[in-house]
């Protein structure tokens, strides 16, 4: 490189910060350029990974290329793990607004209780016999804050009020019972 070629001043379509290396090229990609290279894997993501319907996952691609033309400048690490965690995000929030049951009960597929055979009921009636046994066994305190906390879907605060205890020792003896309640499912559900 020659003296004078070291001391001109930067092209106007390149970014002065990637010339002293103080950004990288990938950073500052146009966004065409970006959505060239990462649109087609993002879609397949979106696709195969969460299966998103083809026609909403290219709707999930643009969203995330808009947000991040929008935030350029937010991207800080590559530009492709930015866009893939992007696009995952996405799609859980797809199914998330759509609720899980488009995702279950599909008009197209069999129903619930074809698929369903008598087997894998009774083996469902036998798991809820067994942790009916091993709640049973389980001291009364305990047995009401799991059956609030889980069964009623009470919050933290409600089960400390029903307890007389604080939230803290709520959080507390939910553990030791959840401990208490595994060792003796285990112990029962033991084939000798």
């Amino acid at each position: 490189m020659t003296k004078q070629a070291a001391f001109e001043a930067p092209r106007s379509d390149r970014n002065p910060a990637i010339g002293m290396g103080l950004l990288p090229a990938s950073r500052t990609a146009a966004p065409d350029q970006a959505y060239l290279e990462h649109a087609m894997v993002m879609r397949r993501v979106a696709i195969r990974k969460f299966r998103v319907p083809p026609g909403d996952a290219e709707a999930l691609v643009h969203d995330v290329f808009i947000n991040y033309i929008a935030s350029t400048r937010s991207v800080r690490a590559d530009l492709r793990a930015y866009l893939i965690g992007a696009i995952c995000n996405a799609c859980r929030n797809y199914w998330r607004s759509r609720g899980s049951e488009e995702r279950v009960f599909d008009d197209e597929g069999p129903a619930v209780a074809e698929v369903l055979s008598d087997r894998d009921l009774f083996e469902g009636v036998a798991r809820n016999l067994m942790v009916a046994s091993a709640l049973a066994r389980l001291n009364p305190r305990c047995r009401e804050a799991l059956k609030r906390y889980y069964l009623d879907g009470d919050d933290t605060r409600s089960v400390a009020e029903a307890l007389a205890t604080s939230e803290g020792n709520v959080n507390y003896l939910m553990h030791v019972c959840r401990k208490k309640a595994r060792a003796i499912f285990e112990r029962i559900s033991r084939v000798p």
